[in-house]
């Protein structure tokens, strides 16, 4: 691994003299049935960079089911590396699940069938896994290669070099969340006692990232609710969403 780690530590150099905020992100591939492999390859190439004094911040592999396994497999190796090594973000580089052939049926190592919604919901699953990742530190999901390789595109009929999306692609407008909502609300009241709850709630905007507070409707408490001590929850809706509270009984102070 010698000149690897060499070449790699000056690529590394130069991106950080080129572009002193650009993340560097490192892309390896863990086959099926083979993190324990990719881990101590991890571990070698981080401790040889680090000894050259460069290190990247970001991790990455790639999630076809057929080479990777399945999308347990995914979840997998995406906690292992995190929690590994918690000094990263971790990345999916390269995905894709095709929409046609082989008569629908799925691909090896997925539930999923060779569809147009079956595309939408491999992709899906991704975005999830990343999701999932411990520490929120999941970064990204990149779709590969959209236009050639189990394209997220068609060719249209009729015009040539032309193509367009299938609608699969939709799921990456519905992974953007506009709005975050404070979804959970903690409280607490004595027993016998009517909590009281917020009448507005935060919500995030992700476009300009200012936050807001917005109406929340609550539905009532069951009859009886806060009569001794424990914990109660309750629901609440707002125009973009639902919300929660948890509201925390405690017995009456001793007179």
């Amino acid at each position: 691994m010698g000149p690897v780690h060499t070449l790699a530590a000056a690529g590394m150099k130069a991106v950080r003299d080129a572009s002193p905020t650009s993340k560097v992100e490192i892309h390896v591939i863990v086959d099926k049935d083979k993190l324990a492999k990719t881990m101590e390859f991890w571990h070698q190439f981080l401790t040889r960079v680090k000894a050259k004094g460069q290190n990247p911040d970001v991790l990455a592999i790639s999630h076809y089911p057929e080479w990777h396994g399945k999308p347990e497999a995914l979840d997998r190796n995406l906690n292992t590396m995190a929690t590994t090594h918690p000094g990263y973000d971790i990345d999916i580089a390269e995905t894709a699940y095709p929409a046609s052939g082989g008569d629908g049926s799925p691909l090896p190592n997925s539930p999923l069938p060779r569809t147009i919604q079956g595309q939408a919901d491999a992709i899906r699953r991704v975005f999830q896994a990343a999701n999932d990742v411990v520490d929120n530190r999941g970064s990204g999901v990149l779709a590969w290669e959209p236009a050639g390789y189990q394209p997220m595109f068609r060719a249209v009929p009729g015009l040539a070099n032309t193509w367009e999306p299938h609608a699969s692609i939709n799921v990456f407008n519905a992974s953007r969340a506009k709005h975050i909502l404070q979804d959970t609300v903690y409280t607490s009241t004595r027993v016998g006692a009517a909590p009281k709850l917020p009448s507005s709630i935060r919500m995030l905007t992700t476009a300009d990232n200012t936050i807001t507070r917005v109406p929340v409707r609550w539905q009532p408490l069951p009859p009886g609710a806060t009569d001794r001590p424990g914990e109660v929850t309750v629901t609440g809706e707002t125009d973009t969403g639902p919300v929660t509270a948890v509201i925390d009984v405690v017995p009456r102070r001793a007179r």
